[in-house]
């Protein structure tokens, strides 16, 4: 007797061992990615603002993009009342040009993945990844800086394959413990990563390799070759150390005792036999619009924050990464001692309201700003309740999308995702909600908002101002967490269920 209980804890133990070591291996090759993601970041106003002072050619593509502007601005009435606000309105063309093509490719890649492979499917689309970063290295033009984010828009897999792959290791149990880990990434990521960028832009190798500029070395291409080593170097740890995790659930399952087995399997679809599959396809549907609404006003704010720091401030760089890096160092910490803790013990939508709550109160701030004696303080104060959104709502947003689906997918026939236009009367053939796919679709919905967001708060921006803009933001903020209160679905905690 005392030999098959040591034979259950070992397996049990070795369960738990692969998956914690696939999570490490998952997250920090996550933070490398979005380390290279976000050195960009603080760079975007100065960076189009070089491209205007270098490109006067009436033929370029940046000519072409401002004589649109202008087109815009007449259509609209006018002209703007400060030039710095034509950047703003290009940036936001550019970050909802990057969105909308992961958009597009956001239900594609999860559905490859579904069929070939998380492991494979990542590694494609790191080569993407680093084929985009290697342009911009030698972006000399505006058009290849645009083509350069095309290529990353269609490419960037990353995210949402950490998400499927954790959840394909993880229980629904400790699946927000592990999901706010990709939140702590994303946080540390923003600390650090606008630093690294603000920092390496002052190291202009077209001035130290003036033989390459030839070549389309430019004043921005250092912190391109520093994006550049990270995803390299996130490449590789992945072909090395990551397994594939599509199946593991199904043959952990397949390895673990009868009664070990029959426990983990009681735990983990307890809340699946109280819901059927229509009404997680129902919940998912809800999810998918509201994550799509929250991403679509949060990421233009978001988005138009480094230029509200260059239009009223007149921000540099390092100063745009210092607000930055304070952002995500506040998120990191809250993430790590708040969320990983308090999803367990008052639930995941519970936060979900926080975040939303706090993210009108934040946008309230700062559409005071202008009428501020001690603006960057404020300023600072808003950025402080951004950065508990930025900690919550997502992180459990995606928790709560991927309890809906089943911890493992197969090739059977009533096998299905969800998307916006799902019959209800369709539910009654599926018996499995594919993850990768689902959570691919619930992704893409979010990028459509990422798309749409910047653009619409750049143009708010240019058209009424700061105070205008952020005032409607924090209104739209107000409407979406009355939504959240209806409609996302609450998942019992771990304590309740024992109750």
């Amino acid at each position: 007797m005392s030999n098959i209980g040591t034979q259950k804890k070992v397996l049990s133990s070795s369960s738990v061992t692969k998956a914690t070591q696939t999570v490490r291996i998952v997250i920090i090759a996550l933070l490398l990615d979005l380390l290279a993601f976000t050195i960009i970041l603080p760079l975007f106003p100065r960076l189009l603002q070089d491209y205007r002072e270098r490109e006067g050619d009436d033929t370029t593509l940046l000519s072409w993009s401002l004589h649109q502007i202008y087109i815009f601005k007449q259509l609209i009435g006018g002209e703007s009342k400060n030039p710095k606000w034509d950047l703003v309105l290009l940036g936001g063309a550019l970050g909802s040009l990057y969105s909308f093509l992961q958009f597009v490719a956001s239900p594609f890649i999860g559905t490859l993945s579904d069929r070939y492979g998380r492991r494979n499917i990542l590694l494609a689309t790191m080569i993407g990844n680093i084929l985009s970063t290697l342009i911009w290295l030698f972006s000399k033009s505006f058009g290849l800086f645009v083509l350069s984010r095309i290529i990353a828009g269609l490419s960037e897999g990353n995210i949402q394959l950490s998400i499927a792959i954790i959840s394909d290791v993880t229980s629904k149990e400790s699946r927000s413990k592990g999901l706010a880990l990709v939140g702590i990434a994303f946080s540390v990521s923003f600390t650090i990563g606008p630093a690294i960028g603000a920092f390496f832009s002052s190291k202009d190798l077209s001035q130290t390799f003036p033989q390459l500029v030839k070549w389309g070395l430019n004043p921005y291409s250092m912190p391109a070759l520093v994006a550049l080593i990270l995803l390299s170097v996130e490449t590789l740890y992945l072909y090395l150390f990551l397994p594939e995790t599509v199946n593991l659930y199904q043959k952990s399952q397949s390895l673990q005792p009868s009664d070990t087995k029959h426990q983990n399997s009681n735990s983990t679809l307890s809340y699946h036999q109280t819901n059927t599959v229509s009404q997680r396809l129902s919940n998912l549907r809800n999810l998918n619009w509201i994550h799509f609404l929250f991403l679509f006003f949060f990421s233009g704010m978001e988005f138009t924050l480094t230029f509200l720091t260059f239009d009223l401030f007149n921000f540099t760089n390092m100063q745009n990464g210092t607000l930055l890096g304070y952002i995500g160092i506040l998120s990191s910490i809250l993430q790590g001692g708040y969320v990983r803790r308090m999803a367990r013990v008052v639930g995941e939508k519970r936060l979900v309201v926080q975040g939303v709550l706090c993210c009108a109160i934040s946008l309230t701030i700062i559409a005071a700003l202008t009428k501020t004696s001690n603006g960057i303080m404020w300023l600072y104060i808003g950025a402080t309740f951004l950065a508990i959104t930025s900690a919550t709502v997502v992180t459990c947003l995606n928790s709560i999308a991927s309890m809906q689906c089943d911890d493992y997918d197969n090739d059977e026939q009533n096998v299905e995702s969800v998307s916006t236009n799902n019959n209800e009367n369709n539910s009654g053939n599926i018996t499995r909600i594919a993850k990768g796919q689902t959570l691919g679709v619930y992704r893409s919905l979010g990028q459509l908002g990422r798309s749409a967001g910047p653009i619409m708060a750049c143009g708010l921006y240019w058209m009424a101002g700061s105070e205008k803009c952020y005032g409607i933001g924090a209104f739209s903020m107000l409407i979406i967490l009355g939504i959240v209160i209806v409609k996302v679905p609450y998942i019992p905690t771990q304590k309740q269920k024992s109750e």
